[in-house]
């Protein structure tokens, strides 16, 4: 089935790094500042819970960062994330044309399981529509001067999923379900003051929709090292795994193959209640085959800040953007709270 929208305007594929990092982020950076300035004090923990939310790959496994310690105890949170992206690929075996909207609600429980252990539960509720940002988002690259690729030439507020080539992907009507819930296993081989050392293991479940791309039909697994230094004003984290489909009903099988991903993240504590980080996360190809850059490997960049309360509560926010261009949603918005 073709998408009627997506002729007539087709993007050839392009070098990874088209345009300059630091340009276009440079105004999301001055608001994070700006915020930390304004707000005074910080503290942080290691990583933002959020995850690439390319809504044609979302369905596979990849969880999110570990942000506990091990004797936190019980320790849950929610995350909103809201992402719009306006990608149009193509060549003469595959066509892809995704323009929407998503907002992911992120629940999470975890708790120690028995020394040095800890478990983790995520379970994702996904919302697509046509959204809101398109106007937004325009604005902000006319002013500051960014490209603004394909978005002249479409509709705002469109939501149209389509990919043919290696298998078939249409979804073009708004959409809630449930996403794939996650269990996650934790032993913590070292974790004081100055460091943590974690290695876990997790399994996902098809409880999402095929059809609402909040699930790949089947069972996956993965497993990925953690890793955290800390200093009285810095904190460094780093994360590195394998996640493995069982199964693909979304692109016919040729996602069903091991797929790496990585994260580093810097966060600057500027007293005991507010914290600034950067965080960068990449990951490998998904598809075989496929010569799509949406589909291919991909980096992501998210600035943003976390706030602490009185106990263990604590919000987090900020925006996400793609890194390597076209190889994740153009930005996504988060905003968090844990406790």
């Amino acid at each position: 089935m073709q998408s009627p929208r997506r002729l007539g305007v087709v993007r050839q594929p392009t070098s990874a790094w088209p345009t300059p990092l630091a340009p276009r982020l440079l105004p999301a950076a001055m608001l994070v500042a700006l915020l930390g300035l304004v707000c005074g004090q910080v503290r942080a923990e290691e990583f933002f819970a959020t995850r690439d939310q390319n809504p044609l790959l979302r369905g596979f496994y990849l969880p999110l960062p570990i942000d506990t310690r091990l004797d936190a105890g019980a320790a849950v949170s929610a995350t909103v994330l809201v992402s719009n992206t306006l990608n149009v690929e193509g060549n003469s075996q595959e066509h892809l044309f995704v323009d929407g909207e998503s907002l992911a609600l992120y629940l999470t429980y975890g708790n120690s399981l028995r020394q040095g252990w800890r478990y983790r539960v995520t379970l994702p509720i996904i919302h697509d529509s046509g959204g809101v940002l398109d106007g937004v988002i325009d604005t902000w690259h006319v002013a500051f001067g960014f490209r603004r690729g394909d978005r002249p030439y479409f509709p705002k507020r469109q939501l149209d999923y389509f990919y043919s080539g290696q298998g078939t992907i249409y979804l073009n009507h708004p959409q809630t379900s449930l996403g794939d819930l996650a269990a996650d296993v934790g032993w913590y081989a070292a974790d004081d003051v100055r460091r943590t050392v974690s290695f876990w293991g997790g399994l996902k479940a098809p409880t999402g929709s095929v059809a609402g791309l909040t699930s790949d039909g089947a069972w996956d697994g993965t497993v990925w090292a953690h890793a955290a230094m800390r200093w009285p004003k810095w904190q460094l984290a780093s994360e590195l795994g394998i996640a493995q489909p069982f199964g693909d009903e979304l692109f016919a099988g040729h996602a069903h193959r091991s797929s790496a991903f990585a994260r580093l993240a810097a966060t600057r504590a500027l007293g005991p209640v507010w914290s600034l980080r950067a965080q960068l996360d990449g990951r490998s190809g998904r598809v075989a085959g496929s010569e799509m850059r949406f589909l291919g490997p991909s980096m992501q960049l998210t600035v943003g800040a976390a706030r602490r309360f009185r106990g263990r509560w604590r919000i987090e926010m900020g925006l996400a953007e793609d890194a390597a261009v076209n190889t994740a949603p153009d930005i996504t918005f988060f905003l968090g709270i844990h406790g």
